[in-house]
């Protein structure tokens, strides 16, 4: 038997929304779970194994468990027709049949959990850790799991000299945030959407072992495109972050002679990333700036 967490996260593209609870709450009620085709581990689900999901932000907790009444499998055309509810995001061409099906009174938050779980390498960023649709754990981390912790029962563990270094992140992770929720409205420079595998979106797209921070199509030239946000890390070490990235696309995800380029998001361009990124052909790099002002008011 083998144990998973299946994530359920929001998805705003092509005219349709959900939330990750709506996600949720839909594949309960039909007792079904939809994977994408390049999703990983996608051919190791087996009927009878055991798992817990995630329901992404903005609660980031696990709601429930289920058991596999299925290995994983094609649908039929009738069958896609009825579990798609209408929706191009519904509609699956592979996934598994549920049973057993639980859904807690009261949610189990992730982030009292994180600096417990085998699988969390870095407690500090611990949503990437749960990035990429389905993820096998160990049997001890899903009975960690559905036992659960109270926000204030057990310490992260973490040091205090990593204040300034997790503030740094939640920073982070509202920008990305800010950009998945206000795509629409952001210039590219091209006509890009977010990629979509089955229930796996764009946003932290899973690559191997790594997650790409949005993986989007240009749908004027086909193009596929790697876009990463310069994190608390040198120049070179995102620039060589997207260039494995877009590789990985190129050999896992893009279909023959499809082209894959990369977008660098960063606060500002300081000499060190202009030279590094200064002689790609397929690799730019876009500036983002924020604002905050007050104004007196009269009272």
């Amino acid at each position: 038997m083998n144990y998973w967490i299946f994530t359920a996260a929001p998805y705003n593209a092509n005219g349709e929304s959900f939330t990750a609870r709506q996600i949720y709450d839909r594949r309960m009620q039909d007792k079904f779970w939809g994977l994408g085709a390049s999703t990983r581990h996608r051919k190791n689900v087996r009927k009878g194994d055991q798992v817990v999901f995630y329901v992404a932000r903005p609660e980031q907790v696990f709601a429930g468990t289920a058991q596999l009444a299925s290995d994983c499998f094609d649908l039929s055309p009738e069958e896609r027709s009825n579990l798609s509810h209408g929706t191009s995001f519904f509609a699956a061409d592979h996934g598994v049949r549920l049973e057993t099906v639980e859904t807690w009174p009261k949610p189990h938050p992730m982030a009292p959990l994180a600096s417990t779980l085998q699988f969390v390498k870095n407690p500090a960023q611990w949503w990437t850790h749960l990035q990429g649709g389905i993820r096998e754990v160990s049997e001890s981390d899903y009975e960690q799991i559905i036992g659960g912790i109270g926000s204030g029962e057990r310490s992260s563990g973490r040091p205090a000299d990593n204040v300034e270094s997790e503030n740094l992140f939640a920073l982070e992770a509202h920008l990305e945030e800010f950009i998945d929720h206000n795509w629409s409205k952001i210039g590219w420079g091209a006509a890009l959407e977010q990629y979509r595998d089955g229930e796996q979106g764009g946003r932290q797209f899973p690559a191997g072992t790594w997650s790409i921070d949005f993986l989007a199509i240009d749908r004027t030239n086909n193009e596929l495109v790697v876009i990463e946000l310069k994190r608390g890390q040198t120049s070179d070490a995102t620039v060589g972050q997207v260039l494995r990235y877009m590789n990985w696309v190129k050999e896992n995800v893009a279909a023959e002679n499809q082209k894959v380029r990369g977008i660098i998001v960063a606060s500002d361009i300081d000499e060190a990333l202009r030279y590094a990124a200064r002689g790609l052909a397929n690799v730019s790099v876009k500036t983002y700036r924020v604002e905050f002002t007050l104004q007196s008011s009269d009272l």
